[in-house]
């Protein structure tokens, strides 16, 4: 082992073996010939032609078996050196044997095994980005169908339709790139008013021009779902006057409709070259107007129902919005009549201040304490409700100003002496206005608005009072 390895050059020396072996083998023959020359040949010749004939005949023999073991050799170096680039991940290489021997089979199907490959290649990296493409789809529908889900939410808590709306136009602005949003929602003037709108384009643009927009498209978006306004060649006249009008600004229209009236309008779109929405982009925007829809007949049952509310929760009280309507009623019973009805409203003085020191369940307490004691001293014809947070009204029927300021300071007088707890500092006051018909107004509005006035007089001159004049 030992002898072999000091004979070869280096690992990958397969050349120079075969080299090394045929000369090592050429050895014995040529020591025969010089053996058999020496011995029986020169002794019993004078002519040295005959013997240098011998001599070269078997060099040239020699040779030519060095040749033939090279011609074989080499066609096996070269195929284990491209094989190697092969494995290396060099599939573009090719094995070029011409070769019509068992070399020959091999080279053929090293190649066939590697056009293979590269097909196979080929094919998992159009695979590979067709999964990129799909993974990015994929991941915008999830980011949509969340951001309908939050909407959803949104609507279903009760919150506001204009904080519904700016959420919904914000998300939807996001679905093209550098894009925009504007949702209108329809007024009762008959008019379109912008109630949110969002700019991705990262250009100044203004959204007047789509109000008026919508306001030429609402009988055609009455009829059809959408209008679209992008590069696609267009048939109508009003589709042409319409892309006039937008410029270069591709736009995606899209009526918002309840109980078959028009309630608002949507507008998605930018200012792309080549623009032509596509059917997962309507359908989107689709899914959103729905959803606004909802939230706008949430928003009108919600107000519907607010306006219904008769007793506050927290006090038990009547609620602002009940009172004002029997102030409205008393006001024009007692003009009819010919008889005073007057109105105190009551604050809480530094009530905030009173909740942080001693916390909001303590100050809720105090407001239902505070409601009991109301209650107790209203009289029978009147009404007594919780107007704000920490603000309650009383309605009083048949009294005059100098009568109620007369209640408003017994009431202020009891508040003050309230025992809130065993804490002696533990105590609040509050400041009174008073509102009376007909010489302070002549309709609730206006008794509302004196008696507010009153108040903020009483709180201004120190709090703690009544005000009355």
């Amino acid at each position: 082992m030992g002898v072999i390895q000091s004979l070869s050059v280096g690992r990958k020396s397969l050349k120079y073996k075969i080299m090394i072996a045929f000369s090592l083998m050429s050895i014995i023959p040529l020591l025969v010939v010089v053996y058999f020359v020496t011995n029986y040949v020169f002794p019993y010749t004078k002519n040295m032609t005959q013997v240098s004939i011998i001599v070269l005949f078997t060099l040239w023999i020699s040779w030519l078996g060095y040749l033939l073991i090279r011609q074989i050799i080499n066609p096996v170096i070269d195929l284990a050196f491209e094989t190697k680039i092969i494995a290396e991940g060099k599939y573009g290489s090719k094995v070029a044997l011409s070769t019509e021997d068992e070399l020959g089979d091999i080279a053929e199907a090293v190649n066939a095994m590697t056009g293979k490959i590269r097909c196979y290649i080929g094919e998992l990296q159009d695979y590979s980005k067709k999964t990129a493409a799909l993974n990015v789809r994929i991941h915008k529908k999830v980011i949509t169908l969340t951001n309908l889900m939050r909407l959803g939410d949104l609507i279903s808590t009760g919150t506001g339709f204009d904080e519904v709306i700016s959420f919904a136009a914000e998300k939807i602005a996001e679905e093209v790139e550098q894009g925009f949003c504007a949702i209108f929602v329809k007024e009762k003037t008959g008019g379109f008013a912008l109630k949110s709108f969002a700019n991705n384009t990262g250009k100044e643009f203004s959204s007047a021009h789509l109000e008026s927009t919508v306001i030429s498209l609402e009988r055609i978006l009455m009829r059809d779902e959408h209008v679209m306004v992008d590069s696609r060649p267009l048939s109508k006249p009003w589709q042409k006057q319409l892309r006039e009008k937008m410029g270069h600004v591709n736009a995606l229209f899209f009526g918002m409709k309840s109980t078959n009236k028009m309630v608002g309008a949507m507008v998605m779109g930018n200012f792309s070259e080549d623009m032509e929405f596509e059917d997962e982009e309507i359908g989107v925007v689709r899914a959103f107007e729905r959803e606004l829809v909802l939230g706008f007949q949430s928003s009108q049952v919600f107000e519907r129902i607010k306006s219904l509310e008769v007793v506050d929760s927290l006090t038990g009280l009547y609620t602002r919005v009940y009172l004002e309507d029997r102030l409205e009623d008393e006001i024009n019973r007692a003009i009819f009549y010919q008889r005073p009805c007057s109105l105190i409203l009551i604050k809480v003085d530094d009530f905030e201040k009173y909740s942080g020191h001693y916390g909001v369940p303590k100050a809720k307490h105090v407001l239902r304490q505070l409601a009991q004691l109301l209650g107790g001293v209203m009289s029978p014809v009147g009404k007594v409700a919780r107007f704000e947070y920490d603000e309650f009204a009383m309605l009083l029927p048949e009294k005059n100003k100098r009568e109620t300021i007369e209640v408003g300071e017994d009431i202020r007088k009891r508040i003050e002496a309230m025992e809130l707890s065993s804490d002696p500092y533990d105590k609040i006051t509050v400041s009174i206005g008073v509102g009376e018909n007909p010489i302070d107004g002549t309709n609730a509005k206006e008794i509302i608005a004196r008696a507010y006035y009153n108040m903020e007089k009483a709180k201004s001159l120190g709090a703690n009072r009544v005000v009355g004049e």
